[in-house]
């Protein structure tokens, strides 16, 4: 099972994407893998949750949770929950989820997730706004026929509000949110070794984002990075896919031990526009073999070298003959292999 690779995922920049694109579906492919994860921030929280179902064998739904939660006045907790067919359900046709008590799906209007982690329990609702991104605009194809790669941020920056339960305390919280997802009928250590998405927004409340993933020898290109603008009415006003990267300063990230951009420029719109991405601040580094089953820590160690995601504030500037910006934002990386 692949879960606790993602726990914010890569899109797809879309003015037009609809539930079709990440409802719940099944496929059949050995490795097959639909996650979907939710962020949630305010002042005291920055959350990312995770739904995911895939399969290491035709037919099988091997199905689980993660969530990383940082708050300002409690460590960084970090878990996954791992469940099989028997403790799963799903709605044909549905954006519907239930691993064991723990569930996720949309009813009227509103996109609601809950999960149990016992000493932590979070139940938030997200009331989405205009905002889907493009990024893999649809199936990307990989090598082998009819194999490929879906990625969406069905809506970002809606507004949430819910609770937080830490042991007997349970908070009221309002604050901002959205909805990552991606669908792949190939495992992706087959043909990627890093995701990343830079999530910002700038003082007059544009929105910036970029993201995708590095290919590995199994993947028709180096990469697939895309860059999308939102105005403040959550109309898509730019975007493109990256065609060349500069990297200014490199970092090898301490608790990983990863060599990665701590600095980088992204040049799209052939070469007409440039994007400025810094890391500036760390929010947390968890590795995905943490809280994992034995077996399935075997399992993963047979194909990924080190597994981890890394969540960084960031800097963007963005200089483009349609728009120009700057913005403050996260970062997220999710290492597969170096």
């Amino acid at each position: 099972m692949q879960f606790i690779l993602f726990v914010t995922l890569p899109f797809t920049f879309s003015q037009s994407l609809s539930a079709e694109d990440f409802k719940t579906q099944h496929y059949s492919e050995e490795g097959y893998l639909q996650a979907w994860n939710f962020t949630f921030r305010n002042q005291k929280y920055n959350l990312f949750a995770t739904f995911l179902v895939s399969n290491f064998g035709p037919g099988s739904l091997n199905n689980g949770i993660s969530l990383l939660l940082k708050s300002k006045d409690q460590p960084v907790f970090y878990s996954t929950r791992e469940f099989d067919a028997e403790e799963y359900e799903s709605k044909k046709g549905q954006f519907y989820q239930k691993s064991g008590e723990n569930w996720m799906e949309y009813k009227n209007g509103i996109y609601s997730f809950y999960m149990n982690y016992g000493d932590w329990e979070i139940k938030l609702d997200y009331k989405p706004r205009r905002g889907n991104v493009p990024i893999s605009k649809g199936k990307i194809p990989l090598m082998e026929k009819g194999k490929f790669v879906q990625a969406d941020i069905p809506f970002s920056y809606s507004s949430v509000s819910g609770t937080i339960r830490y042991k007997d305390v349970v908070e009221e919280v309002n604050g901002v949110g959205g909805l990552e997802h991606i669908l792949s009928n190939e495992a992706v250590y087959q043909f990627s070794k890093k995701w990343e998405l830079v999530r910002s927004q700038t003082k007059d409340n544009y929105r910036i984002f970029t993201g995708g993933f590095i290919g590995n020898s199994n993947f028709p290109g180096e990469f697939f990075r895309r860059v999308a603008v939102l105005n403040p009415s959550g109309n898509l006003i730019l975007e493109g896919t990256v065609e060349k990267v500069e990297v200014i300063e490199w970092e090898k990230e301490p608790t990983s031990g990863y060599t990665i951009p701590k600095s980088e420029i992204l040049y799209f719109q052939n070469g007409t526009c440039k994007l400025q991405v810094k890391r500036t601040r760390p929010i947390a580094t968890m590795s995905a073999l943490e809280n994992i089953s034995s077996f399935l820590r075997f399992f993963i160690q047979l194909f990924f070298a080190k597994p981890y995601q890394i969540h960084w504030f960031a800097d963007l500037k963005l200089e483009c003959p349609e728009y120009s910006g700057e913005a403050k934002g996260y970062h997220s990386n999710y290492l597969i292999n170096e």
